[in-house]
């Protein structure tokens, strides 16, 4: 049945997703633009690694606001928006690259699937994000996050800024909404907020210095960091909350 698991709450495995904390340690790590903008287009419009790699730029509108997924899982077209605040280095991005394909590459079908998994793996590594976690059956060694887990990423955030489940099944392509809801179970925002209420503790902890610029200016003022240190972390974190 459509929308219906007959098997609900059997064995569920939760997908794993990233915190803002830890993606941006992922990005600030990344060195190559290539693997850069191709993460950034998964966290963004939430895309399967397939999908990255065979993106071609007239797929891409940038009027629209817009990009179209030719033949996605399922043998599927779909559209998927693009943010607004992601369109200033998109339309940068383009500009400056040649070929085809969203990611430049030599080759006549795209960039390759596992030289993208495998430098983002390493990525993955270089951020201390790279967490082993069960074997396969063959002994092949899995992880708790890969570039897949940025496709869930998306959809958490979507749901907890309260997106319709129903817009999010459009935006990632599922056939059915039962597919979607997974990640119902995932976020735990409105939960957390409830039991905070209940608990008392509704009060912000922003009263405390939870803002990082704050803390950077902190430590300089005690004398933890340098002048150079306190320019260059400053900077730093400008470009990634202009980003996340």
């Amino acid at each position: 049945m459509m929308g219906k698991n007959q098997n609900e709450g059997k064995n569920r495995q939760l997908p794993n997703v990233l915190n803002k904390k830890q993606l941006i340690e992922l990005f600030s790590v990344i060195e190559e633009t290539d693997v850069f903008m191709a993460s950034l287009l998964a966290l963004f419009c939430g895309l399967r690694i397939s999908e990255v790699s065979k993106l071609k730029k007239t797929d891409i509108d940038l009027v629209a606001e817009r990009i179209k997924i030719v033949q996605g899982k399922g043998c599927k077209d779909r559209y998927v928006m693009l943010p607004r605040n992601l369109m200033p280095i998109l339309e940068k991005w383009l500009r400056l690259t040649d070929g085809e394909y969203f990611i430049p590459c030599i080759a006549e079908k795209g960039i390759s699937e596992n030289y993208l998994a495998l430098k983002f793996r390493a990525y993955l590594d270089k951020a201390k994000l790279l967490i082993n976690t069960e074997k396969t059956s063959t002994g092949q060694q899995r992880h708790l996050y890969s570039f897949h887990t940025l496709r869930h990423t998306y959809a958490t955030y979507l749901l907890e800024k309260g997106v319709d489940l129903y817009y999010i099944q459009r935006s990632l392509g599922h056939s059915d909404i039962y597919t979607t809801q997974i990640y119902a179970y995932i976020s735990q925002k409105d939960l957390k907020d409830k039991i905070d209420k209940a608990f008392g503790t509704e009060k912000k902890i922003s009263s405390l210095v939870s803002d990082p610029f704050d803390v950077l200016k902190i430590r300089f003022a005690n004398g933890e960091i340098s002048v150079e240190e306190f320019k260059e972390k400053t900077e730093v974190l400008k470009q990634a909350t202009s980003i996340f």
